[in-house]
């Protein structure tokens, strides 16, 4: 397939592992995806040709993809191309398309219904065998699929523990696998074993250890395809240590879609215009070599040896402090966090439990803002805080407004009140008056959770050294029951009315089932 002249990304990885295999029927199969609509650029082509390579027993010749590279390249178009294929060459009854994010399923749904919607030979395809059934799409409810007259299905859902329980798949996706946690994976993964033709694929842009806390599996695959592990198809387009980030030659090597022309693809001048930002910020540079050139910042292969990272309070020290929720709470106040880029929410309720402050952790991580506001209503009715505290210096500015629409009024804090939050939070983990409810986001959190300070001034936690939002929003929550509680955190209480709303009086007990958020 030829190369236009607009479209100026190297089609060739950087580093990649092929296995052999027959192309026959990999050649058909990119015949079938151009024929259904579909226009893949070389590279594509190739990932897709090279994903059906078959040994001589008509088996996959790699049981794993694994394919890594910079955000807006089209990963998502090579997964519609494989899944039409899947679906109408090969005869795929159940295929799973998981994503960490409700929207990036979503959208590979929509982006494979429109294929086949726009082809009347797709949408007519099993007529003889099926006469007026036709492929259609399953919306809402966390249910999403899309449906085929001869009963096969494509799954698209979120990652959790359950996904895909009691099921088997020929071919299940991890997109956008950068975030894929552990536990996740150790569930998912056993959904092929009972198919003897069943094919994984990890398809991502890299991990960045200081961003994405669930990046061991994905950079644990990495590490397995560079070895040259059997079985497994690799390819990546990265910058490598010695290019220089600010050279076009480095872009080009990095983004295989890469355009100098308003085409589909990334564009040169939005990198150039990201390139001349990054040079003179580290803030900046960061992601510009992870998301814009692919330069993973992976979790290391066990036994390497890697940086010395103190954490800011002990692994084990944390867990024990762990507990079930106590019968009975007092006093409690509600913290909110988000993460600079608006991707992840901290929502933590810090409640008085005799000498101790509890803290609870809310069961949502992707920072929904009319859930969020939605939800921290909800408490403040059933709960009634003394106060809901944020750090509106970020994101988080972004629920101020909509959170007094409903009626609840946020204490906002300023920079010094912040590192002094976070000094309280110590102070009161040194004396063992902290517990918590052992939530993994605690120690995910604490894994990459680092400090800042201003020469030695208004010390707090580093919103860039990851999610860290849970660690932040447990000290504003902290803080927050101090300043506005009317129970003894401190010796001295600063208030004794609430803030956040009017609704009823304070109960000094609250049953557990009244805990909710």
């Amino acid at each position: 397939m030829g190369k236009p002249d607009w479209l100026i990304g190297c089609q060739t990885p950087t580093h990649q592992n092929v296995p052999t295999g027959d192309a026959e029927f990999a050649e058909r199969a990119c015949e079938f995806v151009r024929w259904a609509g579909l226009d893949l650029y070389p590279w594509q082509e190739d990932l897709l040709r090279d994903t059906l390579l078959q040994t001589d027993e008509g088996m996959w010749s790699s049981r794993e993809v694994v394919t890594a590279l910079a955000r807006q390249n089209g990963k998502g178009t090579y997964l519609v191309a494989l899944e039409l294929v899947a679906i109408y060459l090969c005869g795929a009854e159940r295929i799973m398309h998981s994503a960490h994010f409700l929207d990036t399923a979503m959208d590979a749904r929509d982006r494979l219904w429109d294929v086949i919607e726009a082809n009347p030979a797709l949408m007519e395809w099993w007529e003889d065998e099926h006469p007026g059934e036709f492929p259609k799409p399953v919306l809402g409810n966390g249910k999403d699929a899309i449906k085929f007259p001869n009963k096969a299905k494509i799954y698209y859902r979120t990652r959790t523990k359950k996904t895909g329980r009691g099921l088997s798949f020929d071919w299940l996706i991890f997109d956008e696998c950068f975030d894929l946690p552990n536990e996740v994976y150790a569930a998912m993964n056993n959904t092929t074993k009972a198919r003897p033709n069943a094919q994984k694929v990890f398809i991502s842009s890299p991990v960045n250890i200081r961003e994405h806390f669930h990046g061991a599996i994905f950079s644990a695959k990495r590490w397995a395809a560079l070895d040259g592990a059997d079985g497994m198809l690799f390819k990546e387009w990265c910058r490598e240590e010695d290019d220089d980030p600010f050279d076009e030659a480095t872009w080009v090597k990095a983004n295989p879609s890469l355009v100098n022309e308003p085409r589909p693809g990334v564009q040169l001048d939005e990198v150039r215009s990201e390139a001349a930002s990054a040079r003179g910020s580290e803030a900046l540079l960061e992601p510009f070599l992870v998301e814009t050139l692919g330069q993973g910042e992976w979790v290391p292969r066990d036994g390497d040896v890697v940086d010395d990272f103190v954490p800011v309070i002990d692994f084990e020290a944390w867990s024990s402090a762990s507990a079930l929720m106590p019968s009975a709470l007092g006093e409690s106040c509600l913290a909110v966090d988000v993460t600079p880029d608006g991707e992840s929410v901290g929502v933590v309720s810090a409640a008085q439990w005799g000498e101790k402050v509890y803290l609870s952790l809310a069961p949502y991580e992707e920072f929904d803002r009319a859930l969020v506001v939605d939800k921290v209503g909800a408490t403040v009715k059933l709960n009634d805080p003394s106060a809901v505290v944020l750090d509106p210096s970020g994101q988080c500015s972004t629920l101020v407004e909509p959170l007094r629409g409903i009626g609840v009024a946020p204490e906002t804090l300023s920079g010094s009140q912040v590192s002094k939050a976070y000094e309280l939070f110590l102070r009161m983990w040194a004396e063992k008056r902290i517990a918590h409810d052992g939530s993994q986001r605690w120690l995910d959190a604490l894994g990459v959770a680092e400090e800042r300070s201003k020469n030695g001034r208004y010390r707090s936690l580093d919103r860039y050294s990851g999610d860290v939002t849970v660690l932040v929003a447990a000290s504003l929550a902290v803080w927050g029951l101090q300043e506005f509680g009317v129970g003894d955190v401190e010796v001295d209480v600063k208030r004794t009315r609430h803030y956040v709303s009017a609704a009823r009086a304070v109960k000094r007990q609250r049953r557990v089932s009244e805990m909710s958020f």
